[in-house]
């Protein structure tokens, strides 16, 4: 049993990881009688009634959610999704294009939106929202793959420089040194940034809104390990260079 002790919006976040939509939504509506106007927390009552099929309950706590934070991209995903399952295709491609509009590469949002435009029968507006989904997808997809290769290749330069510093001006082996450290460094900056857009790509607004209080975000676990094999992969390009420059001369 939660102590407690811990604020209800916690302990509501905690139950909805676990499962517990039911006993997600009591405390949400406990929180709610005390900051009524709270978007993150109508917006998280709405995805429990969601996941609980109570779509009809789920429509008010979506729409003020949507009120209250409008350039909110979760708020206006929970609001399409509650009116698609309702039937209510019009209002929901208008809610679904909002979030769309807001964050241009969400995939989520896109593949939400282009269901349901082929459900509404537009066929030409559906194909547009997968052709803009698979190109969302697609380079985040390989981008490990990339980013990786990028980062052995300055590491064998890097190494390379190393092994043949020695007699050469300090001032141009360690400049150059520091110029291929800088290049990782950028390098690592926008594998950071493709991997927390994947992330994004990966979530599901509506099961997990929020992460476990005191927990650390299993995909926000999986990105810093990412980044520890990046650095692994550069130190081995870097213990490489010396050989390859010396196989090659």
């Amino acid at each position: 049993m939660s102590s407690p002790d811990i604020p209800l919006q916690e302990r509501a976040h905690s139950f909805v990881h676990q499962g517990k939509a039911r006993e997600a939504l009591d405390c949400y509506d406990q929180a709610l009688r005390s900051d009524p106007g709270n978007s993150e927390i109508l917006n998280s009552k709405a995805a429990a009634l969601i996941t609980l099929g109570r779509f009809e309950e789920a429509l008010e706590p979506a729409r003020k959610a949507a009120s209250a934070s409008p350039r909110s991209v979760d708020c206006w995903i929970n609001l399409g999704v509650a009116l698609d399952k309702l039937d209510r295709l019009h209002d929901a491609s208008e809610a679904l294009e909002r979030a769309v509009e807001i964050s241009p590469y969400n995939a989520y949002a896109r593949a939400l939106l282009g269901i349901v435009y082929q459900k509404m029968d537009m066929g030409d507006r559906a194909e547009a929202q997968n052709r803009k989904l698979q190109e969302i997808v697609f380079p985040h997809g390989y981008a490990g793959f990339y980013f990786a290769t990028a980062a052995f290749l300055l590491g064998l330069l890097l190494g390379g420089i190393r092994a043949v510093a020695a007699g050469k001006p300090p001032e141009i082996t360690i400049s150059s040194q520091l110029i291929l450290l800088l290049f990782f460094c950028v390098i690592c900056k926008l594998y950071w940034r493709s991997l927390r857009v994947w992330q994004q790509i990966n979530r599901n607004v509506i099961v997990a809104p929020h992460a476990a209080p005191g927990r650390r975000d299993p995909g926000s676990r999986s990105m810093y390990l990412a980044m520890a094999a990046m650095v692994l992969v550069f130190g081995a390009g870097i213990l490489m260079g010396g050989s390859v420059w010396i196989w090659l001369h």
